[in-house]
């Protein structure tokens, strides 16, 4: 046993920490009891200026509200006309209360003399004031602000009150306080390192000589004061003797996660950005070494159309280096959720705004810490976007596997290559075992399991260290700052140093030559759920989406520029894409502001395309790159031959060419449905292609394939299964499913009703209602006359919790790998459990289909608005409904309306004559019907199936067309595009259309290029 542990240095050492961190005041002077009023909202203005006369008073150690209560507060104060700077900073001490959650609450932004000055939250209670105010003279305060939630997960029935605490202004001795700071760096050092660590030891014997020299006999006060410079030499000796810092560089990032909604709606981070800026602020007014690095335009934003004093400051030290401005997308969004071209434009969005704001200060680098998995189509785009890096955090919370990499070459499905950093700063969460952060306190055990947690040690020796509170803001404190100058030089431990994200990835990326390449998605061992919860958010965004992407067609097609709501349009879409909100992980007031958000979206997409053609009768919009027919409800149409009547109109195939204007001609089917009863209640559906057999319970007990002559389900097994498991995962109920969740499962019966309500010739649609528990559910099965697609359109009126319901179809399939849509492309992900990391992927997200193919025989299952699949052995199953009741406790109660369909095919999904691509572009893209006579013709046709025109658009500034395309199934050669008119010019641009990057021949009305596989083109077409 050695001296040190004998004599009990380091519980000493902390005891003695313990009982002098008071003596940080030199001085202080209690306020007047704050005065205080509730507000209706965070968008209740505050009123500052107010006397507090009236309002409810609060004394010290008064309990005075409890969560989720918007409040200002005021009183007055005056720093004695004695205190200088000389004798130390002058400072208000403002302990607010202890909300009981997880992040900086209670907080409040505070104003001197009605000016907005800094934040005064949990971390942030102690506020330097200005030298002009030691001035002898009374000075108001008021704080506006939010007490939070309470608890975690919060508990919306708590009771718990804040406690206020003594309230003063103080006089604070500094040397005492750095003194401290560095004894407490030091300690905390000692105790993570080994007793054979000789450093230990050193340091132990420092802080014991340190303390031996400090005066800590009662009373406490000038005698102790005068001992501190001495104490603090002493220190400071001893651990310049205890050894030297390791040869590796931690770049101290200054930061504060703000999660744009979450627990609070947009609004309340709207002024969560005023209190963590305006700290800021304040602190770079005191260190002169500090940097701050954060992200989101969208933020940015909202800071200037809110506070444009704040943003004017901020701009100023953006432009002196000190304020780095980081992210690459608008938001930081969730990537597995929004389509491929959202994801552009949230790129698109970002970059522009930085530069338009900043000019050329923005740190390339995609910053996405907090996001639930990031798609295998994002390092073409961070490439396209003219981003050089990646840092992200979230994959180290996985459940099973633990990455082999913390620095590495992320390979995308086209092979670009982007150098990806992780951070690696340990910090305990919940139940899982190899958990980082992106908030640092700079503690001992965080700062050297930083480096400790690196794979890449034999290459990097600099690494990211992001330190500041957050996910709601409050960034980085005085205390922290100073810890960080400590760290720069302690025995045994890495050299931390202030730094930017931009220094910390040019570092590594000197060193990162022979690092590891991880050629495959990202994906989270949890918060699977998020592909579910708040289905209703989902459907909004897909068809906003796709509304989106059908007004800039129209737009481009009729020679119009983008109207000036549309980009407003686009930033509404893209915020509702942060990696709280899509996901579904946020409180109820989140949703009602995205409702609100979605229907003007709709609104501006709607007056947008708005439109009349020349020319009497009406046409036609097919906005997918794909040959008709399709299938159109004409509304007031006279019944002609080969059409279906309907309520009001008729059902008729028109022929039209991809993305193309064409008159409504309706044209005889090839094939026709037929209807079949059996006597025992069951039902047949058919057309030439199949035959869809229901017996009386309604279970679909036969999928024959006409043209292969053989079974689509597997012998015995029933399609179109609906199965309801319950659903309460270990930790985050929104956010999770779990492993064991198919623990206690049952198939959902309750067949009450089943009738054929059409029966063709062009579609026959037989509608079954089924009631679970308190719930119902409505399905109409559909077949149409030219299809191979059977459609179960579905309406549910839910009202159960913590129930997940999947659709399951075991088909006569077998493969060891299945396929999903992705962003830009697709992957395979395997059927079966061999390993663990096959085990993890138990629930994946796709976008618009998954697919089981042999080598020449398939199945695919289509949605409409879903995103959560799993495929085991030959089961395709896809989540409809999930049900939590944290953080929202009515999540998805009430009505759902979606639509999967599943669809056998020849071939694998990636033949070019499959129509897997082609069905689910029109299962969610349905032509739109406008008044005037187009002209038919594509005003594009790719002349390769696999190479997909994805997005015709305005140029942004207005200088021609976008038209953006991709290779969707790995091929690679050249493709020719035919326009409908010959083009002036046509380029390869950026995907930010800065800049055209070379010429492409055109030939009469063509072009042609070479495209890789899973490689995306961006075009400007001038005409």
């Amino acid at each position: 046993m050695s001296d040190h542990a004998r004599r009990f240095t380091a519980q000493k050492i902390a005891k003695r920490i313990a009982l002098v961190e008071h003596m940080v005041h030199r001085q202080a002077r209690p306020l007047d009891p704050f005065r205080w009023t509730a507000l209706e909202s965070e968008a209740t203005p505050p009123p500052i200026g107010h006397d507090g006369e009236g309002w409810a008073p609060i004394e010290p150690h008064d309990h005075w509200a409890g969560q989720d209560v918007h409040y200002c507060m005021t009183t007055t104060f005056t720093v004695p006309a004695g205190w200088t700077k000389e004798d130390g900073p002058v400072a208000l001490h403002l302990p607010m209360g202890v909300a009981g959650d997880i992040f900086t609450h209670p907080e409040g932004l505070l104003y001197l003399d009605g000016t907005p000055y800094a934040s005064a939250d949990r971390h942030h209670h102690t506020i330097h004031l200005p030298p002009e105010m030691a001035d002898g003279r009374p000075h108001r305060v008021h704080v506006h602000g939010w007490t939070g939630l309470t608890g975690w997960p919060p508990d919306p029935e708590s009771r718990d009150r804040l406690q206020m605490g003594e309230c003063r202004v103080v006089e604070v001795h500094e040397p005492t306080r750095d003194f401290l700071t560095r004894a407490q760096v030091a300690l905390e050092l000692a105790r993570t390192m080994d007793d054979a660590r000789p450093e230990r030891h050193a340091i132990l014997a420092a802080l014991d000589a340190a303390f031996l020299a400090l005066d800590t006999r009662d009373p406490l006060g000038e005698a102790f004061w005068r001992s501190v410079p001495a104490a603090a030499a002493k220190l400071a000796e001893g651990l310049s003797r205890a050894g030297r810092p390791l040869d590796v560089d931690l770049h101290a990032i200054g930061h504060a996660h703000m999660d744009i909604a979450y627990l609070w709606p947009v609004g309340q981070m709207r002024l969560k950005n005023a209190r963590t800026y305006s700290n800021v602020l304040r602190l770079m007014e005191r260190f002169p070494e500090y940097r701050f690095s954060h992200s989101q335009p969208q933020l940015y934003a909202y800071t200037e159309a809110d506070y444009p004093d704040i943003f004017a400051a901020i701009r100023e030290r953006v432009a002196e280096g000190r304020w780095e401005v980081i992210g690459g997308m608008w938001v930081e969004p969730d990537t597995n959720l929004p389509g491929g071209e959202a994801l552009v434009r949230q790129l698109l969005l970002g970059r522009s705004w930085y530069r338009e704001k900043f000019g050329a200060a923005e740190t390339p680098v995609l910053w996405l810490p907090d996001t639930f998995g990031l798609t295998w189509s994002l390092p073409q785009l961070v490439d396209k976007a003219g981003l050089r890096w990646m840092v992200v955090n979230k994959a180290s919370w996985n459940q099973y596997n633990k990455l082999p990499a913390s620095t590495l070459w992320w390979e995308g499905i086209d092979g670009t290559r982007v150098l990806t950093q992780f951070l690696t700063t340990p910090r305990g969460v919940q139940h899982l075992p190899y958990p980082t952060s992106y908030k640092s306190d700079l503690t001992a055990e965080e700062v050297v399991g930083t480096w400790e947690a690196s794979t890449a040690k034999d290459h990097v020796r600099d690494l990211p260290i992001a330190y500041g509170y957050g996910d709601g803001g409050g960034g980085p404190t005085g205390e922290l700052i100073r810890r960080a100058r400590i760290w720069s030089d302690m025995a045994g431990a890495p050299r931390v140093r202030p730094s930017t994200v931009r220094a910390c990835m040019e570092a590594i990326e000197g060193q990162a030559a022979n690092v590891p390449v991880w050629a495959d998605e990202l994906y989270l061992e949890g918060h699977r759920g998020t592909l579910t919860s708040q289905a209703w958010i989902k459907r909004a965004n897909r068809k906003a989406e796709i509304a989106l992407h059908d007004v800039e067609f129209l737009l481009a097609a009729t020679g119009r520029p983008n109207p000036p709501g549309l980009r407003r349009a686009w930033e509404l879409l893209c915020l509702n894409q942060f990696h709280d909100i899509l996901p579904g992980t946020s409180v109820p007031a989140v949703w009602e502001d995205s409702r609100r958000d979605y229907a003007e979206i709709d609104a501006i997409c709607a007056e947008a395309s708005d439109l009349a053609l020349p020319g009497g009768g009406r046409s036609l919009v097919n906005t997918t790159p794909w040959d008709g027919p399709r299938l159109v409800d004409l509304p007031g149409a006279p019944v002609g031959e080969g059409m279906q009547a309907t309520e009001g109109g008729a059902l008729a195939y028109v022929d039209c060419a991809p993305h193309s204007i064409t008159p409504i001609r309706p044209r005889p089917p090839e094939g026709r449905v037929a209807v079949a009863r059996d006597g025992g209640g069951g039902v047949t559906l058919s057309n030439a292609h199949l035959e869809v057999v229901f017996d009386a319970q309604g279970q679909l007990v036969r999928l024959h394939d006409r043209d292969r002559d053989r079974a689509v389900l597997a012998d015995g097994r029933v399609g179109n299964q609906l199965q309801a498991f319950e659903d309460r995962p270990l930790s985050w109920d929104a956010w999770d499913i779990d492993s064991f969740f198919e623990d206690r499962g049952e198939v959902v019966g309750g067949l009450t009703a089943m009738e054929v309500v059409e029966e063709g010739p062009l579609r026959a649609r037989l509608r079954m209602e089924r009631h679970y528990r308190a719930s119902t559910i409505r399905q109409d099965v559909m077949i149409y006359a030219d299809s191979r697609r059977v459609d179960f359109e579905t309406e549910v009126d839910w009202q159960e919790s913590h129930v997940l319901l999947k659709a399951a179809f075991p088909v006569d399939v077998f493969a060891p790998s299945a396929a999903y849509e992705i962003q830009w492309g697709a992957i395979e992900r395997r059927t079966h459990r061999n390993t663990s990391w096959d085990y993890a992927k138990f629930e994946v997200p796709a976008q618009r289909w998954a697919d089981l193919s042999e080598a020449d025989y398939g199945v695919a299952l289509l949605n409409d608005c879903k995103y959560g699949y799993d495929v085991k052995g030959n089961v395709l199953r896809v989540t409809l409904i999930k049900s939590a009741t944290s953080p929202d406790p009515k999540a998805d109660r009430g009505r759902h309306v979606f639509t999967y369909a599943l669809l056998p095919h020849e071939g694998r999904w990636s033949d070019p004559a499959a129509p897997v691509l082609r069905e689910a572009a029109f299962l969610n893209m349905a032509p739109a019907i406008v008044p005037g006579r187009g002209d038919g013709r594509a005003w594009v046709r790719s002349s390769r199936a696999t190479v997909v025109v994805e997005t015709i658009k305005p140029a942004e500034d207005g200088d021609g067309v976008i038209v953006r395309l991709f290779d969707a199934c790995r091929t690679r050669g050249p493709v020719t595009l035919t326009f409908a008119d010959a083009p002036a010019s046509v380029h390869r641009c950026a995907l930010l259309e800065t800049e055209d990057m070379e010429p492409v021949t055109v030939e009469g009305a063509s072009v042609t290029l070479d495209v890789a596989p899973f490689e995306i083109v961006t075009l400007r077409v001038r005409r």
